[in-house]
């Protein structure tokens, strides 16, 4: 019954990980790459989670797409804690320069830091690897019920 349970857990975790990490692939392979300027970068109250405010380090960055220009609003990072936040925005100064993936069919969508690191695909992975640990778990539970069987 437990790998049962376990088998059907890894499945689940598997259905939810591949599209996201498909999509972060396909970022990657087909939005091109362009230089951006931050116009804005500070630190947002979002709707609180529980008891708690969630921070954003909201950016509003200015870039070129055929020659003309496209600003997007980007969130950087999602924290509970306001001074790691504070720290993740003060990474982007007013006026600095940094590397966006634009989407060509919507140039207005845009990803920072989007690349073939593992901060980009961070949470695929993870939860790639919770289908893994589930996926052997129910694997393990299976052969002992086959061994004492």
């Amino acid at each position: 019954m437990i790998a049962a349970a376990s088998f059907i857990f890894a499945a689940i975790f598997f259905v939810f990980s591949v599209p996201f990490l498909w999509r972060q692939v396909e970022v990657v392979r087909n939005w091109p790459e362009t230089d951006a300027q931050i116009l804005r970068s500070e630190v947002v109250i979002g709707p609180p989670e529980g008891r708690e405010n969630l921070y954003r380090a909201r950016l509003l960055v200015l870039y070129t797409v055929a020659g003309q220009p496209v600003t997007s609003e980007l969130t950087s990072f999602e924290s509970r804690n306001y001074e790691a936040t504070q720290q993740r925005a003060q990474q982007f100064l007013v006026g600095s320069h940094r590397r966006v993936r634009y989407d060509p069919a919507n140039p207005s969508q845009a990803r920072l830091g989007a690349g073939w690191n593992r901060t980009f695909f961070a949470l695929p992975l993870i939860v790639l690897s919770m289908a893994a640990l589930f996926l052997c778990v129910g694997a393990v539970f299976l052969a002992i019920a086959n061994a004492t069987s």
